[in-house]
């Protein structure tokens, strides 16, 4: 017995290893792809702002409607948590999990589900469900519709992202299945990767899909360049050797 404890627990590191191995690299791919969306959505909002008529104009006036809302009359704690946790259960549903039941109160949440995966303890930091449902709404509506709709979809997707980081600010158990670094990377790009899908819907006359990705690939080469560049003015020049 004790010879067969003790592979358990070896062969237990060795996959711990493996998947911090794993973890590590998927991190630095995702941050490498989170600045180079970064670069492309801050490089298009500056060159081209979105004119009054688009529906991404209505978006916005609708997000930083909800950041006044947000900062001087009230957080919506319990209408986030509901999300927070039914996010949780979607994700478990889509991995194969079954969910048996769904809690939320303002003090706090949970979910008991079959199922653990990091990305099941992530998604809601990523996935803003009520602007996902705003969104697909607006996406079947007549025209007329539409202005109101892109800035319902702004306000509830600000909603999404201040209550996101306003959660992070206090101890998130959710971010120690895959360590707080990937974790935090992970929502980082997660989160850009929403707001460029969000351009591409409202704001057509931004990008096309193919522009995006081209931009994307640029910021993402930038920033590899600028990283060499930096630990190459690090590194001290070598002395000629005298000969």
């Amino acid at each position: 017995m004790a010879k067969k404890h003790f592979w358990n627990r070896d062969l237990t590191k060795g996959l711990d290893l493996k998947r911090g191995l794993v973890l590590s690299i998927l991190g630095l791919l995702l941050l490498w792809l989170g600045i180079g969306l970064t670069y492309a959505l801050v490089g298009r909002f500056l060159e081209r702002p979105p004119l009054a008529h688009t529906d991404m104009a209505w978006a916005l006036a609708g997000f930083f409607l909800y950041l006044v809302f947000h900062l001087f009359f009230y957080k919506p704690l319990l209408s986030h948590i509901l999300a927070h946790e039914l996010t949780h259960a979607l994700a478990a549903v889509m991995l194969g999990g079954r969910v048996t039941a769904v809690h939320a109160t303002t003090s706090g949440g949970s979910t008991l589900i079959n199922k653990s995966h990091w990305f099941i303890s992530l998604a809601p930091y990523v996935f803003p469900f009520y602007a996902a449902i705003s969104l697909g709404i607006w996406a079947i509506a007549a025209q007329s519709f539409r202005p109101g709709l892109a800035a319902l979809t702004g306000f509830l997707y600000a909603f999404h992202w201040a209550l996101t980081i306003y959660t992070l600010t206090h101890p998130q158990p959710d971010l120690k299945d895959a360590g707080t670094a990937f974790s935090l990377i992970f929502i980082f790009t997660g989160n850009m990767m929403t707001f460029m899908v969000l351009v591409l819907l409202l704001w057509p006359a931004a990008f096309t899909p193919a522009a995006a990705f081209d931009r994307t690939l640029e910021g993402s080469f930038r920033f590899v360049v600028s990283i060499w560049s930096l630990l190459k003015s690090l590194i001290p020049p070598r002395e000629a050797v005298p000969r």
